[in-house]
């Protein structure tokens, strides 16, 4: 998909050099841009008279609220993306992934058609595997419990801060995760956890736990490999090194809202090379 004439978009226009390139921009730049504009909530990356099909609040940036927008095509496009991550992963068909998130999340929201309008079949509808969703605040830990013993999910994925209280539900309730979970798969907002904040939740929970690289300014998502401990890129981005020793995002399928240059902040491109996918861009960080 060709990308967007990038002066047809007010965010992107004041932002163009002499070379076409928009300089390289991050959340930082929306809500400043949002912040001078209001009236437009979507930070000036829509074209002014397009009524978008899918709207989905930021959840990482504040007042005023700002709203990234897709098609149906872009939609498809991103959960392809993240059930090339499961895939990743080792997803078997007829198997159940679980999710102690919000719903607003695109790891849960493209899990399934049901879940967002437009979307004609989301990640787990792909690989043929069940997808179940506890909703993300500290309180339900006990319901993911009940999930885990009932369901019997192989694969789960949470949100960083709701390890310690579904760590202290399953304690109280004599639940050891290991018994059915094979992987944990952990997410923040934007951007990803430590290594040193997976290993700890692995230890407290008890399974092997991989990270999730998260910008939904960019539609990014990316998983943490398990051979190389790289983050593998779908080819639907394009990354670049930045002389400032942080890399930028280029998502090829966002047309109606594009993603030219995000900026995933202090990383390093590690390039081709790893065992499981040889020919994958890596990032590290």
């Amino acid at each position: 998909m060709a990308l967007p004439h990038l002066a047809d978009y007010p965010f992107y226009r004041e932002r163009l050099g002499p070379d076409g390139r928009p300089a390289p921009w991050a959340l930082a730049d929306l809500e400043s841009y949002a912040a001078t504009h209001p009236g437009d909530p979507f930070a000036g990356r829509v074209i002014g008279a397009v009524t978008p099909k899918v709207a989905l609040q930021m959840e990482a940036t504040g007042e005023p609220p700002i709203w990234t927008a897709l098609n149906p095509p872009e939609l498809d496009r991103w959960a392809e993306v993240v059930g090339g991550m499961w895939s990743r992963w080792g997803a078997v068909a007829s198997e159940t992934i679980a999710f102690f998130d919000y719903g607003s999340s695109p790891m849960v929201l493209l899990a399934s058609g049901g879940y967002v309008g437009y979307l004609r079949r989301g990640a787990a509808e792909r690989l043929g595997i069940f997808a179940v969703c506890n909703d993300g605040v500290a309180t339900m830990a006990p319901r993911m419990v009940g999930i885990v013993e009932t369901v019997k999910p192989t694969m789960l994925v949470l949100r960083r801060d709701l390890v310690a209280p579904f760590v202290s539900a399953l304690e109280t309730a004599g639940v050891s995760l290991a018994q059915t979970v094979r992987w944990a798969a952990v997410s923040e907002v934007e951007g990803t956890v430590t290594r040193e904040q997976a290993q700890a939740a692995a230890s407290s929970l008890g399974v092997r736990v991989l990270r999730i690289l998260r910008c939904d300014a960019a539609f990014m998502l990316a998983g943490e490999c398990s051979e190389c401990g790289c983050f593998h890129l779908d080819r639907r981005y394009r990354a670049e090194q930045l002389p400032s020793g942080e890399v930028a995002i280029t998502t090829t399928f966002a047309v109606t809202c594009p993603s030219v240059r995000y900026n995933l902040g202090a990383a390093r491109l590690a390039g081709a090379g790893c065992p499981l996918e040889p020919r994958a861009q890596r990032i590290e960080c």
